[in-house]
């Protein structure tokens, strides 16, 4: 008898330690299901103490200096939200970094401001279809090239007489103050009336009041307008080679590397080509996804 009621508390208290241990179970499942794929991230993301990933991590933010007037590669539309190809980099960037997409922010930046915003401080970075030049390269740091545009022309629909840019000679013609774009059209059209606006889509605004015959800067950003206007038409091809980075102040080579194998990641496994697909596929003068992705530096 006395045998018996040993071997029944032993049952018990068997019974008792499996639910305990299978209420951890349940507890530890509960708790993987509920974690975002961010924060598994962010739990992997190991880097170098006092590099410039830990300070942001750290810091728990990527501030992103972006165009916010630009369809296809930043626009703020009437909700406020930002969206393009741009933006979408950079949130892979910060994907990267372990950051969930509310740590990762955007400020408006324009031609003029970009490398001030980023010698300032103001931003971590920029992504904002920015050339990669020598004189550029003397002020910030420069990621592989991300994207490939050349320049070309926006007129409206109805406008004939503009067939390449010689044509555009002695006619205003619109670009953005601190533009690549800018000095390229006073080299290929050197009586040009050039009239320098803020942002590109105050020149779109000019050209469709009247105010000019034309709009210059590279054919990813045009084509834009062209998709979201069919009164306008991009003409005369592309007349130079615009190669893009991400730009970074200088002094953060290990930045500049993160970013490079970032970029390098999403042209391998499809990101690039679907992000290209979605907000520059089937636009008029524009190359496909295949033939921009096989145009950039192979990915390492």
């Amino acid at each position: 008898m006395q045998r018996l009621r040993w071997l029944s508390v032993a049952l018990v208290l068997g019974a008792l330690l499996l639910a305990a241990a299978c209420g951890d179970d349940d507890t530890d499942a509960a708790a993987t299901s509920t974690a975002t794929p961010n924060a598994t991230a962010a739990a992997q993301a190991t880097f170098a103490p006092g590099s410039a990933m830990a300070r942001l991590v750290a810091a728990g933010k990527l501030t992103v200096g972006v165009k916010f007037d630009q369809p296809g590669f930043g626009l703020r539309d009437a909700s406020g939200k930002i969206d393009g190809f741009d933006v979408a980099i950079a949130r892979e960037i910060g994907r990267a970094l372990g950051l969930r997409e509310d740590q990762v922010t955007f400020v408006e930046v324009t031609s003029a401001n970009r490398v001030q915003y980023l010698n300032e401080g103001r931003v971590d970075l920029v992504a904002a279809s920015m050339t990669i030049t020598d004189a550029r390269r003397q002020e910030v740091d420069f990621s592989r090239i991300y994207f490939r545009a050349g320049q070309s022309l926006l007129i409206r629909r109805d406008n004939t007489s503009i067939v390449n840019v010689t044509s555009v000679n002695r006619r205003k013609v619109c670009s953005v103050a601190g533009s690549t774009s800018a000095e390229n059209i006073r080299n290929r059209a050197g009586q040009v009336d050039l009239v320098t606006m803020d942002t590109y889509s105050a020149c779109v605004a000019a050209l469709k009041a009247g105010a000019v015959e034309a709009v210059t800067t590279d054919d990813a950003i045009l084509a834009g307008f062209v998709k979201a206007d069919s009164s306008l038409r991009l003409i005369g091809g592309a007349f130079s080679v615009e190669p893009y980075g991400i730009a970074v102040k200088k002094g953060q080579p290990e930045l500049v590397a993160f970013i490079d194998s970032v970029i390098n990641a999403m042209l391998r496994d499809g990101r690039w080509d679907r992000f290209y697909t979605q907000y520059f596929g089937g636009i008029e003068g524009l190359e496909s996804a295949q033939a921009m992705h096989s145009s950039l530096p192979a990915a390492n």
